[in-house]
């Protein structure tokens, strides 16, 4: 008999789910599934208790009483979502405040499973998710993946996150936000029956135990690349624990480096600041208005100070000379493109490099697609021509490494390798 799959605590999900939850961030309904209801539950907690930070949250349990969100019930009214659909009681009535997490909610299952079609596929949940959107909130749905009527559920949401799959079959052209994939756990050693000659410390044993957690909790986070090594940009990999590092990294000032630190006497530093704004929403405006105006227009995700907010910078043209970028600046102004009160020049020689063309015939159609493929998938990325014909993508420009760890998560979310790296080359 096969033995069923070894599965990490829910704090794990809870983990994972707390480190993309900055894919959701521009986003106001979200559906979380799983062919695991604990592991979404578990991950849509996790992304919930990031966001409270910034705006209201409420779950809602449309897999039908499960445990993690019950437990989050502070009272013993049994009503919820589907007392809510048979007595027709407004959402916001059956929702419960979680006591010790200020800006969160959960709506639970209620008298009877919520998990049905009838309320899983109801168009009610549009008018819901439009609520929320006008307020700025987030509303999170957690739903199994082979739940009856997901595929009409998905198309009233955002996106979805997907919790230890690879894609959502009963609706494959579903907008994925984020995969968390399941952590690998190692099974149990082998016991030894022979008494060892000088027995483990409680500590040591301790120790190696949470060894193995955060093992199984990394399963799919990214290596550092070699510094010599560029081929890893552009592949995909799976999205998990991959951000704590860098967020330790940058609270504790140690500077990440770039893997080209050889090109830094050549790299292409200057660009125009178009804007900083504190939504993405904001930053993609200005990108969807004049993005095709502007050469190599890119949003770099920035952090402010130590905290988890952070700015949507919206950037313009890559030069060696500042004097290209003022004149690019002077003629956006111009063009009106940008107020003559804002814009800058700034100095930002650091980029998150995420796939390369080689030379070949038709170099600036293939560009071109590549650059679009990535637009398609929400990436505003940009390409440089490079001295031996080739050419790198580029997404940001950052005047810091210690600026990037934001962003690179939110590009490893959306399945790309980012490496930091000196930008190189020109405008094609």
């Amino acid at each position: 008999m096969t033995a069923p799959p070894i599965r990490p605590p829910g704090g794990a999900y809870e983990g994972a789910g707390r480190q993309v939850a900055l894919a959701v961030r521009g986003y106001s309904s979200v559906l979380v599934t799983s062919d695991d209801d604990l592991a979404a539950a578990h991950a849509a907690i996790g992304i919930a208790l990031a966001e409270t930070a910034h705006r209201l949250v409420m779950i809602g349990d449309l897999a039908g009483e499960v445990a993690p969100l019950q437990a989050l019930v502070g009272d013993d009214d049994s009503h919820g979502i589907f007392d809510s659909f048979e007595f027709g009681t407004s959402f916001v009535r059956v929702a419960r405040e979680v006591k010790g997490a200020p800006n969160l909610f959960v709506m639970p299952s209620g008298t009877e499973s919520s998990a049905r079609e009838e309320i899983i596929a109801s168009p009610r949940w549009r008018s819901f998710a439009s609520d929320f959107a006008q307020a700025d909130e987030l509303l999170i749905l957690v739903a199994n993946a082979g739940s009856p009527g997901i595929d009409r559920l998905v198309a009233l949401m955002d996106g979805v996150v997907l919790v230890g799959l690879k894609r959502l079959d009963a609706a494959p052209d579903a907008t994925i936000l984020a995969r968390i994939p399941h952590p690998a756990i190692a099974p149990p050693p082998r016991i030894d029956l022979a008494p060892r000659r000088e027995p483990l410390p409680l500590r040591t044993i301790g120790l190696a135990a949470a060894g193995l957690l955060v093992v199984g909790i990394a399963a799919g986070t990214l290596l550092a690349p070699d510094s010599n090594d560029d081929s890893r940009a552009g592949s995909a990999a799976p999205i998990g624990a991959d951000t704590a590092d860098a967020d330790s990294a940058r609270r504790a000032g140690r500077a990440l480096l770039p893997s080209n630190a050889r090109d830094s006497l050549i790299a292409t530093p200057f660009s125009v600041e178009i804007l900083a704004a504190n939504t993405a929403e904001g930053a993609n405006f200005e990108i969807q208005r004049h993005g095709s105006s502007m050469p190599a227009a890119t949003i770099s995700l920035v952090p402010i100070g130590d905290t988890e907010s952070s700015w949507y910078k919206v950037y313009a043209g890559a030069y060696q000379d500042s004097a290209q970028a003022e004149r690019l600046l002077a003629s956006l102004r111009q063009r009106r493109l940008v107020p003559d009160s804002a814009g800058s020049v700034v100095r930002a020689p650091f980029a998150l490099l995420v796939d390369s063309v080689p030379a070949q015939a038709g170099l600036s159609a293939r560009i071109r697609e590549r650059v679009q493929q990535l637009a398609d998938r929400g990436v505003h990325a940009y390409a440089l021509l490079q001295r031996d014909g080739s050419a790198r993508i580029y997404s940001g420009a950052f005047e810091r490494p210690e600026q990037s760890p934001f962003a690179a998560t939110a590009l490893r979310v959306a399945g790309l390798t980012p490496v930091l790296a000196y930008r190189t080359g020109r405008l094609p």
